[in-house]
């Protein structure tokens, strides 16, 4: 497992990043001031969950508009019905970063 700078950790609530390493995608986004990082990608039809928008501590999907809980990746409305998989953050020195395998 590897810890992978994604962004600066003073950046509002709301924020959503893309983080591109190692040939992952993945969500990072703040929520209720915690970061949370998600596999990029819906579980529904692979559209970049990157692309969407945070709804409080949930992440919307932009192509069909599944939402996932930031926290525990399970899916909260569909179409999508399996969750994304989590990953841990911390923030280290003003940046947030993500534990990638």
């Amino acid at each position: 497992m590897t810890w992978v700078d994604a962004t600066s950790a003073g950046l509002p609530d709301g924020t959503l990043v893309a983080l591109r390493a190692d040939g992952e995608l993945v969500a990072v986004g703040k929520a209720d001031g915690s970061w949370h990082a998600v596999d990029g990608w819906c579980t529904h039809a692979e559209c970049p969950l990157t692309d969407g928008w945070l709804e409080d501590a949930a992440l919307r999907c932009a192509c069909h508009a599944a939402l996932f809980d930031l926290a525990t990746g399970a899916p909260l409305e569909g179409p999508a019905d399996d969750p994304v998989r989590v990953y841990p953050t911390r923030v280290v020195d003003g940046r947030v970063e993500v534990e990638l395998p």
